[in-house]
């Protein structure tokens, strides 16, 4: 975080961080309290000021391939917790399904996370529990049929701190066999560096939207297979952009 940014803008700092937490009682309490519609334009609106707040500049690649008016599953490698604030970021709900999240039930505790991960569609998985990866797919498969949603998976099953990517997991990529629905492969790059203190002053976080694969390109394929292919792609990506400005 800019420091001075920071101290400049606490006020405004304050103010969103109480927002957060009255907005989430609130849906906590009764979902119809705040719009869906009013919890998701407020978030993306202030993924900006955190952008500015970290010295972060997003440059997308190809997001013409995100598949418009439709829901779909993308599979994306997971640096830091600021990918969530760059997918968010990018996401123009007059072209593409709003995004949820698939993420660990860990998530919950986290105090900072739970002011918005109940704002939006942030569906758990409870990593020590196989049967809650069957209930969270079959609610994730709704979400994308009907209101029409992007969900989001990392396959890693947690951040990599780096640019190289951990082994994605199969298991993951259930819910698009289940779903019936494109898989968009999005290379995250350089997002690691915004909280390692080794990388100072602005940096520019690449996100590549990979060609999206259409259900029948995949369906034969075991999960083992689909998983390596879609990290390969993912790492061609990420390779080509690696550390560029």
């Amino acid at each position: 975080m800019n420091w001075w940014k920071a101290l400049l803008t606490w006020p405004h700092l304050l103010h969103v961080y109480l927002k957060m937490g009255s907005m989430t009682k609130k849906v906590l309490k009764d979902p119809t309290l705040v719009s869906e519609g009013k919890r998701y334009i407020w978030l993306k609106k202030k993924t900006k000021y955190f952008r500015w707040l970290y010295d972060v500049k997003v440059v997308a690649h190809d997001i013409n391939n995100w598949p418009k008016h439709k829901g779909c599953v993308l599979v994306a490698n997971h640096q830091s917790n600021f990918d969530f604030i760059i997918l968010l970021s990018l996401n123009d709900y007059s072209l593409y399904a709003p995004l949820g999240f698939i993420a660990k039930s860990e998530l919950k505790q986290n105090k900072l996370a739970r002011r918005f991960v109940f704002l939006i569609d942030v569906l758990f998985i409870d990593r020590k529990d196989p049967r809650s990866a069957l209930e969270t797919f079959k609610e994730a498969q709704d979400l994308i049929r009907n209101p029409g949603r992007t969900m989001v998976i990392f396959p890693e099953g947690t951040r990599s701190h780096k640019q190289e990517m951990n082994e994605f997991k199969p298991g993951a990529l259930k819910l698009a066999y289940q779903a019936y629905v494109p898989i968009l492969p999005v290379s995250i790059v350089n997002s690691y560096q915004i909280f390692d203190k080794k990388f100072r002053g602005k940096k520019t976080i690449h996100v590549v939207f990979n060609k999206a694969l259409d259900p029948k390109q995949f369906m034969h394929l075991p999960s083992n297979k689909l998983a390596s292919q879609i990290q390969n792609t993912i790492k061609a990506s990420i390779d080509q952009w690696d550390n560029k400005k």
